[in-house]
């Protein structure tokens, strides 16, 4: 069976100085755990924050590309640049790491930069972030920052970036842009889009999860969504058991912050923390099993996928450690009824299907 993984940050661990080709024993993925899980395909993500010290956004982009682009040197580990590397490296037992785009910070509003990195191997650009930027607004500032948005959805610019990704085989991916953007992005793409990792609004109403009408118009364009296992956006009574939990350990936040200067350091120092001390409070496997019946249930069995989080979450559903658990999401489908085909495109068949379809 082809696996295929859809939302991957391990590259911030990387950058932060970590020898990700060993075993490590914190986070959810590394080379050899990779190697060990189900995972053929895992999508390793850019991710530069506008809110960085360091607003060199282009070169810090190029940084992570290149960081990536070393795991190559491991001798089962291809990193495809292109849909014809992706299907040579199904049917061998190489890793594949395609790279794609969270937020378009490193365009730098310069549409040459977006060409640099679509030439460098650009699977799929996610437009934003958390944070809205001047061509496209956030599903986060849309909700609470509305007033400071200098653009809410895509303006010429926005359209531009979209137009010339779908022209260069680019998927777009809308997980975390805001509803108008949702809705622009909608009225003119003219090939598949995807939400690489999100859930169900009706379920759990978070503001980063798709409501009905969005999963719908997903569907009509041929999309897909990976449904993301992090609690706070399947579980709604996660919020109350996790804030209890991390009032317990204020000091050792504390200790965190003083011990790590750098944000992004803080940010993994307290992520790897509570990775254990939050495992017992969190939602079970199944409850994300529901977010993915309710999307079969409503739009079909071809429109659905795992887009993890890995290494971008503190903690997963229980029962969920890291990679190597990712069986068991096919394990949980085939105890709901799934059968061995349905159960080959949730965990990787549709991607190869909306891949195809973006290149043609």
């Amino acid at each position: 069976m082809f696996v295929a993984d859809l939302h991957n940050d391990l590259v911030q661990r990387i950058i932060e100085g970590e020898d990700v080709t060993k075993e490590t024993s914190h986070g959810h993925t590394d080379i050899p755990r990779l190697r060990e899980s189900c995972i053929n395909l895992q999508i390793l993500i850019i991710w530069v924050s506008s809110k960085s010290a360091e607003p060199d956004f282009f070169n810090k982009a190029n940084r992570m590309f290149d960081n990536i682009e070393k795991l190559s040197h491991e001798e089962d580990v291809v990193i495809p640049k292109n849909l014809e590397d992706i299907l040579e490296g199904v049917n061998s037992n190489k890793l594949l790491l395609p790279i794609s785009m969270e937020g378009g910070e490193a365009i730098e509003n310069n549409i040459e930069n977006l060409y640099h990195f679509i030439n460098r191997g650009l699977i799929y650009l996610g437009p934003t972030w958390n944070h809205s930027l001047d061509w496209v607004s956030s599903n986060y500032d849309e909700k609470y920052n509305k007033e400071k948005i200098k653009t809410i959805g895509l303006n010429d610019f926005g359209k531009e970036v979209i137009n010339i990704c779908q022209e260069n085989k680019v998927l777009i991916d809308v997980s975390h842009i805001g509803e108008k953007s949702f809705w622009d992005i909608e009225n003119i793409s003219q090939k598949p889009f995807i939400a690489s990792h999100s859930s169900v609004h009706k379920i759990c109403p978070h503001f980063r999860n798709l409501h009905d009408d969005q999963i719908i118009a997903i569907k009509n364009k041929n999309g897909l969504i990976g449904i993301n296992p992090y609690p706070f956006f399947i579980d709604p009574t996660f919020k109350e058991r996790e804030s209890k939990v991390r009032n317990q350990h204020k000091e050792k936040i504390k200790s965190i912050e003083i011990q790590h200067s750098k944000k992004s350091s803080q940010w993994l120092a307290k992520q790897h923390f509570f990775q254990k001390e939050l495992s017992s409070v969190c939602p079970d496997i199944d409850v994300f099993l529901d977010h993915m019946e309710y999307i079969i249930k409503l739009a079909g069995i071809d429109y659905v996928g795992v887009g993890s989080d890995y290494d971008g979450l503190d903690c997963l559903p229980k029962g969920w450690n890291d990679c190597r658990d990712h069986i068991k999401i096919a394990q949980r489908l085939e105890s709901r009824g799934y059968n061995h085909e349905e159960i080959e495109k949730v965990m990787g068949k549709n991607i190869l299907r909306v891949l195809e379809e973006i290149n043609y």
